[in-house]
């Protein structure tokens, strides 16, 4: 029989599976409390448990999302013997996790429209600018990358890298994938100590 803790971590869990499938296919706005709890077999009750609002839950979805999209991102990034490399490998590696469907639905489209731009980015900031600058002190120590700052070169290549989602997402500018892939590698190898 399961504990009571237990029991609340699967219907947290639950609520997040269905509303994100939900916000993925219908959107945050088109997503009714309501269907979410409906289609979890969940009364609200049990939500308000976990989560005060709808937004509430978009953020644990979007919080998961982020999370699980960065780890695919470097378990797909080939490893090499250069730390630089390695950063470039998983920042192409995101740039194509993001365009998959359900992943730009809420990182990209959703995210910092139900969210708030600064409350987006610095929930997705919590899990990739740390990986981010973690990237590049180990260039940095390799010898391999100089900059003033690690912190603003971690934010750049972050705004870099959620701009090319954008245009991905949007089509707007129509560039090819490898000619993004071409214009983040030129953009971080512009790092390189000379």
């Amino acid at each position: 029989m399961a504990t009571q803790a237990e029991r609340r971590v699967a219907t947290r869990t639950r609520l997040i599976e269905v509303a994100r499938g939900l916000f993925a296919r219908e959107g945050y706005d088109r997503t009714p409390t309501e269907r979410i709890l409906e289609m979890a077999g969940l009364s609200r009750g049990a939500m308000y448990h976990h989560f005060a609002t709808k937004r509430d839950v978009f953020e644990a979805v979007f919080v998961q999302v982020s999370d699980e999209t960065i780890v695919r991102a470097v378990r797909r990034s080939p490893p090499s013997d250069s730390p630089l490399e390695d950063l470039i490998g998983a920042c192409l590696a995101w740039l194509r996790e993001v365009r998959r469907p359900d992943v730009a639905a809420i990182l990209i489209d959703q995210g910092p429209q139900v969210l708030g731009w600064k409350r987006a980015r610095d929930l997705e900031a919590l899990s990739s600018l740390r990986r981010m600058t973690q990237g590049l002190e180990r260039a940095i120590a390799a010898g391999e990358v100089r900059v003033p700052s690690v912190q603003l070169a971690a934010r750049l290549i972050n705004a870099a890298l959620a701009e090319a989602a954008l245009a991905a997402l949007h089509r707007e500018p129509r560039t090819s994938r490898a000619t993004q892939e071409a214009a983040i590698r030129q953009l971080i190898e512009g790092l390189r100590s000379e």
